[in-house]
């Protein structure tokens, strides 16, 4: 038997409010290199605009869903789930840098709510809540073979079409004490940052006073300016000693009314504060909190659905 090659085809569907020309281009251009990407609309609901992503799961004309059938498992667990993964991970990758270069030319960012996993030709679908940074860890693919196990087991009953992770009850619970967490963390870090910045205040001033005192304009400036530009030359980076060394120059001319400390200090800190902004510029977002997807809600083929909690297996009524 010849190895199989699972592959992907993708379909946006997007809020029509959001869609334009070159929005489409926009897609085409970035998306291509996972799978084709096809863009399809929905008609405005009340409220923010809610979009998926969906990644359909193509093996030829293998079957992998059912166990019973010979095969299937083996195709499963040999393949695809590890393929899954990868898939998940590229496509949570490109949702974040497409997202990140549209802010970069201040265009308005394509937010997804939810990766939906269509599975042997539209049988079943899997459908994982996106965090706040229209993302998911790659690892929670794995809740993909476990829908699948369930279902198989038949834990899950008959006419299976959809499987929503986690259920809208979890999801609202998470939400609630996923943003109380997040509120307490950001109190924290104000607070810390107020109690950095009143000690950096405190330390300059010290350093201010101590090198008003000890200022001088005579020869031993040189002497002390050199030194400084030694302590200057262990630095890795050149422009910085460049700068330095440019204004050691100015403070032995008389130009420069700082001290060698001072002057090192303050490029280096310009230095670092640079690379802070590039690092800022190029980091993608975290979410608010992170998702858990042990609840899910089972939808059947007339309807009517049900929630199932995967830690014990149990099906509610």
């Amino acid at each position: 038997m010849s190895k199989p090659h699972p592959s992907c085809a993708l379909l946006l569907d997007l809020d029509e409010r959001i869609v334009s020309n070159d929005l489409r281009l926009e897609i085409d251009r970035c998306y291509s290199y996972l799978g084709t990407p096809v863009v399809r609309t929905h008609e405005a609901s009340e409220g923010e605009p809610v979009n998926s992503i969906r990644m359909m799961v193509r093996v030829g004309a293998r079957e992998y869903l059912d166990s019973s059938v010979e095969g299937a498992d083996a195709l499963w667990n040999d393949y695809i789930e590890h393929w899954l993964l990868n898939q998940v991970h590229a496509v949570d990758n490109q949702m974040k840098i497409f997202n990140r270069r549209q802010r970069e030319e201040n265009k308005p960012e394509l937010i997804f709510t939810w990766l939906e996993i269509e599975l042997q030709g539209g049988r079943l679908m899997v459908r994982m809540r996106l965090d706040s940074s229209c993302g998911i860890d790659p690892k929670e693919s794995i809740w993909v073979s476990r829908v699948r196990e369930a279902l198989n087991a038949g834990a899950l009953g008959q006419g299976v079409v959809t499987v929503t992770l986690p259920s809208e009850a979890s999801y609202k619970e998470q939400y609630a004490a996923g943003m109380a967490a997040l509120a307490a963390r950001k109190l924290a870090e104000q607070e810390a940052e107020r109690a950095a910045a009143e000690a950096a205040a405190e330390a300059a001033e010290a350093a201010e006073e101590a090198a008003e005192a000890s200022f001088m304009t005579s020869p031993a400036l040189v002497a002390e300016a050199e030194e400084a530009a030694l302590a200057a030359k262990e630095a890795s980076d050149i422009v910085v000693k460049a700068r330095i060394q440019k204004d050691l120059e100015a403070v032995e001319r008389g130009e420069l009314e700082k001290t060698p400390e001072q002057i090192v200090a303050e490029r280096i800190a310009e230095e670092a504060h640079l690379g802070e902004d590039i690092q800022k510029k190029y980091a993608l977002p975290e979410a608010d909190f992170p998702l858990a997807f042990d609840q899910w809600t089972v939808t059947y083929a007339d309807g009517s659905t049900r929630d199932f909690d995967a830690t014990s297996g149990v099906l509610a009524d």
